[in-house]
């Protein structure tokens, strides 16, 4: 792990940061200072997947300083709760751009109250360029009431009364790896009651005290179309206080910049910094892959009708994406009428395929299953390599309402408890040579 170092603030205060190494790919390498939103610490990020690839893409343009701003992970608690949070937070960055050497800094913020906006117009000669994601942009005569709703949404997740993943993340609503890093990495970043004084003080600030007009360098501002967290309008908003900016929409509908499709969010970044949308090489790891589909999907669509099926399949997709995230396990997406499901190993992937086939069953759906052992490239959201297509064509030749296997996942079980017969050998379109498959007996 890149070593963690320390600067004091003018009023003395310890703030931690990191220098994150610029790829030996990036052309022109550039410093980019990230402030990040929430309270997570520097210390996590990168055990979190899409928050490893999130600063992997960003290393691809340059050098990275990430740090955590005062009352969050390694740096020193808040101490002045009198004066604005957003303004101590000003300070930090400015110290840590000092100590790290940083010249003409690219400022890259998803902290959205502020931070960056004020950094920069106070410095503007410090700063080649601004990146905005998601800045808590709000028409003057919403504002009491979104901040007023923003506070109660906190607090009531604080207290275990909401989950406010559902806003910031719901694309990984389900999945239990990352819920338990989240957990995790709102008990390292601040103290219950830190967390609750830091929220009062960010929320009660003012759209205008993220001081737009002032900004005088070129300017990025970034939302993501279908993110029910931000303001709908933020765009527009932007561009009305930045004329001069570049105001980009892209898919998605999480809060987070590192949950969903973090190669869009790295490559406009990338075209707006370096005029190249630069993206990091695809993740190659070994996994076990899993696909699903519904036996006589179409002629249940028809005997129910649309409306009727459209229900049904919504049921059926809320319901694996549940049990595969309890069971360890990500759903990639989905196929229509299946999933596309890793898993870290073959034992949960086939105990995800049994509880998958006896929870539908509550509903009168019956699936077929494939299952295979092997490396996958996996870039954002999505996977690809041999692997995933050896599992694709392992499933559409299992059984109805059967799970099939190649003999990677036997042997990767040896010695648990699960019972195969041998479907003989099989040659799978599009894949070379012949493959044994097996079937999972059923338990009596």
């Amino acid at each position: 792990m890149t070593e963690v170092q320390y600067v004091r603030v003018e009023d003395g205060t310890h703030v931690a940061y990191q220098v994150l190494e610029a790829d030996p790919s990036a052309v022109a390498p550039h410093d980019i200072v990230m402030v990040s939103g929430g309270l997570i610490p520097l210390e996590l990020f990168e055990e979190e997947p899409g928050f490893a690839r999130l600063l992997d893409g960003l290393r691809t343009i340059g050098r990275v300083v990430v740090f955590d701003r005062r009352g969050i992970g390694l740096s020193d608690p808040i101490v002045e709760w009198d004066r604005p949070i957003v303004e101590q937070w000003t300070d930090d960055l400015k110290a840590v751009v000092d100590a790290s050497g940083v010249s003409d800094a690219v400022i890259v913020s998803w902290e959205s109250f502020g931070v960056a906006p004020r950094y920069v117009a106070t410095r503007p000669a410090a700063v080649t360029s601004l990146v905005l994601y998601e800045p808590m942009i709000v028409p003057d005569d919403e504002w009491v009431e979104w901040s007023a709703e923003r506070k109660r949404e906190v607090h009531a997740n604080m207290r275990g009364e909401a989950d406010i993943l559902e806003s910031v993340a719901p694309s990984l609503l389900t999945d239990k790896n990352f819920r338990d890093w989240y957990a995790r990495a709102g008990r390292s970043g601040a103290s219950p009651a830190s967390a609750g004084r830091i929220w009062e003080s960010v929320f009660s600030g003012h759209p205008n005290d993220l001081r737009l007009s002032e900004i005088d360098v070129p300017t990025l501002v970034m939302h993501r179309k279908d993110n029910a967290y931000a303001c709908d309008n933020v765009l527009e908003l932007a561009a009305e206080q930045m004329p001069d900016a570049n105001v980009v929409e892209i898919d998605g509908r999480d809060h987070f910049p590192f949950v969903g499709d973090v190669d869009a969010f790295v490559a406009e970044i990338a075209d707006f910094v370096v005029g190249e949308r630069r993206l990091p090489p695809p993740q190659r790891l070994l996994a076990a892959v899993m696909f699903t589909d519904l036996v006589g999907s179409t002629r249940r669509a028809a005997a129910l009708g649309d409306a009727h099926w459209k229900v049904l399949l919504d049921r059926h997709d809320a319901t694996v994406r549940g049990v595969v995230g309890r069971t360890g396990g990500t759903v990639v997406k989905t196929t229509g009428d299946g999933v596309l499901a890793l898993f870290p190993s073959a034992g949960v992937a086939l105990l995800a395929a049994r509880r998958l086939q006896a929870t539908l069953a509550a509903d009168d759906l019956e699936i077929r299953v494939g299952v295979h052992v092997g490396d996958v490239d996996r870039r954002g959201d999505d996977v690809s390599g041999l692997a995933v297509n050896i599992a694709a064509r392992v499933m559409s030749v299992a059984d109805d309402g059967r799970v099939a296997v190649t003999v990677s996942v036997v042997a990767a079980v040896a010695g648990q408890a699960g019972t195969f017969e041998s479907m003989g050998p099989h040659e799978l379109k599009g894949v070379p040579g012949v493959w044994e498959l097996c079937r999972v007996v059923e338990e009596a």
